[in-house]
C-alpha cells in the first residue's frame, strides 16, 4: 500500500469514528460528567399592567411556587422573598423526574417588616393536598353587623399587601440533550387601590374627615388556586387613610385662587372581575345622620368607563377583564355641594364622566380634564 493510500484509509477511519461519535448519546459521550442532565427553570412575568413591561423585580416581594403532579397532588415547594427576586434573571431551579406537573404560583405572601400579612394559604402535604384546596384568602376581621342584604360581613380597613397569582401546566421532559429549558409563569394582580375625592364646592361648607363613612362591599375575599372569586361572604373594606386639605379650583373675580374643600380616602380591596359587575358596591355616608351621600355605585362599572382611552392611548385592545387586571389604581372625584352629590358627572382617572339624565349606570360623553 502506498502512502498516500495508507494516510486516506487513517483519514477515513478517523472521521468515520468523529460521526460516529456525534450520533452517540450525550450521556455515553460525558459518562460520569453530569454534561447531559436536562435543567428546568421556572421565571416570572408580571407584565399584565398598562404599561406593557415587565414589573415583576421592583413589586414582587416574595414568591410561593407549589407544583402539583397530573393528578392534582401536592408535590413540592418553592419559596423565595426578599433582594434575590429584584436581581435581573431571577430563577427558581426544579429539581424534579420527569412528568406532567402544574405550577401554581401565590406571590406576595410574605413582606418583610410587615406585622400582619394581608393573604394566607393553606401549608400544603405531599401526598396528600389537592391543588383545588389552595384558596387564598384575604385576612380579615370579623364583626357581628351583617351587608345590606343581611349577609354575614367581615372587615378590612388596611393596605392590603400586593397579591400576584400564576398558573402553568408544563411537560417536564428527560430527552439527555443537556439542555436548559426555561418555563415563564404570568402574574396577575389581584390587589386594587381606590382612591375616593370629595370636593365640597360651596366655599360655606367645609369637609371634615369626622363626617363622613366611605366604604366598599364586595365578596373578594376568598380566591381559588384558578384565581376565580369563589364564596359570598361580604368584605366591609374602611379607609386606610382618610384626609381633607383645600385645592385650588380656578381664579375668582378678584384675580385670586379660588379654595375648595377636598376629603381624600384610599382604601385596599382585592381582585374586580368584569363578570360581576354589580357586586363591588361603593357608599358614602354622613357619619352622624347615616344617611346615605352617595349610595351603592357599580365601582366596577365606573372603572370600567375609562377603558376606552386606555385602548385608544396603547393602542391595544382589551376585554373589560383584561383591563381590570391590568389597571390596580383607580381615582374617582365626586362633586358635592352643601354635602349633596352633584351627581350630573364625576371624575375616573382624571377623565370626567358626564352621566346622562344622572343616571349612575350610563353616561352620555366624556372630555380629558
Amino acid at each position: 500500500m502506498s502512502f498516500f493510500k495508507s494516510v486516506k484509509k487513517t483519514l477515513t477511519v478517523a472521521i468515520a469514528s468523529i460521526v460516529g461519535l456525534s450520533f452517540s448519546s450525550c450521556e455515553d459521550f460525558f459518562d460520569y460528567e453530569g454534561d447531559c442532565d436536562v435543567i428546568h427553570k421556572v421565571r416570572f412575568v408580571y407584565d399584565l399592567n398598562l404599561k406593557w413591561a415587565d414589573a415583576f423585580p421592583s413589586e414582587v416581594k416574595s414568591v410561593n411556587l407549589y407544583v402539583f403532579d397530573s393528578k392534582g397532588i401536592f408535590v413540592r415547594e418553592y419559596s423565595e422573598s426578599g433582594d434575590a427576586l429584584s436581581q435581573p434573571g431571577y430563577e427558581i431551579t426544579l429539581d424534579l423526574p420527569a412528568g406532567d406537573y402544574t405550577l401554581l404560583a401565590w406571590c406576595g405572601l410574605h413582606n418583610e417588616g410587615v406585622d400582619s400579612e394581608s393573604f394566607t394559604v393553606p401549608s400544603p402535604v405531599v401526598g396528600v393536598t389537592h391543588i383545588e384546596e389552595m384558596t387564598c384568602v384575604m385576612n380579615t376581621t370579623p364583626t357581628p353587623t351583617k351587608s345590606r342584604a343581611d349577609e354575614p360581613m367581615v372587615y378590612s380597613d388596611r393596605r392590603l399587601q400586593f397579591l400576584y397569582h400564576g398558573l402553568l401546566d408544563v411537560t417536564l421532559e428527560d430527552n439527555h440533550d443537556g439542555k436548559e429549558y426555561i418555563h415563564t409563569v404570568s402574574l396577575t394582580k389581584d390587589t386594587n387601590h381606590i382612591r375616593i375625592i370629595l370636593q365640597e364646592l360651596s366655599s360655606e361648607q367645609g369637609l371634615n374627615e369626622d363626617d363622613y363613612e366611605i366604604y366598599i362591599e364586595d365578596a373578594d375575599g376568598r380566591i381559588a388556586y384558578n384565581n376565580d372569586l369563589i364564596g359570598s361572604q361580604i368584605v366591609h373594606f374602611s379607609p386606610w387613610s382618610q384626609v381633607t386639605d383645600a385645592v385650588g379650583v380656578g381664579r375668582v373675580e378678584a384675580g385670586g385662587i379660588k379654595y375648595v374643600n377636598g376629603l381624600v380616602a384610599d382604601l385596599s380591596v382585592g381582585r374586580m372581575m368584569a363578570s360581576r359587575q354589580n357586586d363591588m358596591m361603593l357608599t358614602i355616608r354622613n357619619a352622624h345622620t347615616h344617611s346615605d351621600i352617595i349610595a351603592r355605585v357599580p365601582l366596577i362599572q365606573y372603572a370600567l368607563l375609562s377603558r376606552t382611552y386606555y385602548e385608544m392611548a396603547y393602542g391595544h385592545t382589551m376585554t373589560p377583564q383584561e383591563f381590570l387586571d391590568r389597571e390596580d389604581e383607580y381615582v374617582l372625584t365626586f362633586f358635592l355641594y352643601n354635602q349633596t352629590w352633584m351627581g350630573a358627572y364625576i371624575d375616573i382617572l382624571s377623565w370626567r364622566i358626564v352621566l346622562g339624565n344622572y343616571d349612575m349606570t350610563s353616561y352620555s360623553f366624556w372630555d380629558k380634564n
